[in-house]
């Protein structure tokens, strides 16, 4: 079967229109060029698609993420409405609207609506607006300000978090800590003083 073939058959099954090859006698095989306007016309009136609509199946808000891999490197600001992914070498500010995955030994101040590192170590500080995860081969060297924190690694630097801090028996905290609920695990090491914020009564 020929690419126009292929074309022809895929147009009818998915959406109904054009012509459907070898569908009557004497048919051409070829695909039928149908415009736009009638595959939306066409796909609505037989109930195929209610809303239907092509070439606008991403949301306007919605972005791809920025990925700097691993033998990259790039000094300066990365400012970013999406999603930040970096394995390679970055010193810098990361502003992002999405969330931030760290896999190697970076310099940066964090800005973003959450935070994973795995592997690796970050030397600066961190506002987010969710979650921050660290594993258990992870290092922050700065103050962070979360909403949630998890961590199984290391951090020298004051906490403050809004909501739950929980540290895994492998945690290492050398700093200040700022919370509204903490649960910790037999193992778990902490320099520091903690302050537990007065709940809110309804």
């Amino acid at each position: 079967m020929s690419k126009k073939e292929n074309f022809g058959q895929a147009m009818h099954e998915m959406f109904g229109v054009g012509k459907e090859p070898g569908a009557a006698a004497g048919a051409s095989a070829a695909a039928e060029i149908v415009p736009m306007d009638q595959i939306k016309e066409e796909g609505k009136s037989k109930g195929n698609f209610a809303d239907f609509t092509v070439g606008t199946s991403i949301s306007t808000k919605s972005y791809g993420a920025t990925y700097l891999a691993e033998g990259t490197m790039m000094k300066g600001t990365l400012q970013t409405k999406g999603d930040v992914e970096i394995a390679g070498e970055f010193e810098g500010d990361i502003i992002s609207k999405g969330k931030v995955v760290i896999h190697s030994n970076i310099t940066s101040n964090i800005t973003a609506v959450g935070l994973l590192l795995v592997d690796c170590n970050l030397r600066g500080n961190v506002k987010v607006t969710g979650d921050v995860t660290l594993n258990e081969n992870s290092t922050i060297q700065g103050n962070i300000h979360a909403e949630n924190m998890a961590c199984s690694g290391r951090i020298i630097g004051d906490l403050d978090i809004q909501g739950n801090l929980s540290l895994d028996a492998c945690a290492q905290i050398d700093g200040n800590i700022k919370v509204d609920t903490l649960s910790v695990s037999r193992g778990a090491k902490i320099s520091g003083t903690i302050e537990m914020r007065t709940m809110k009564k309804n």
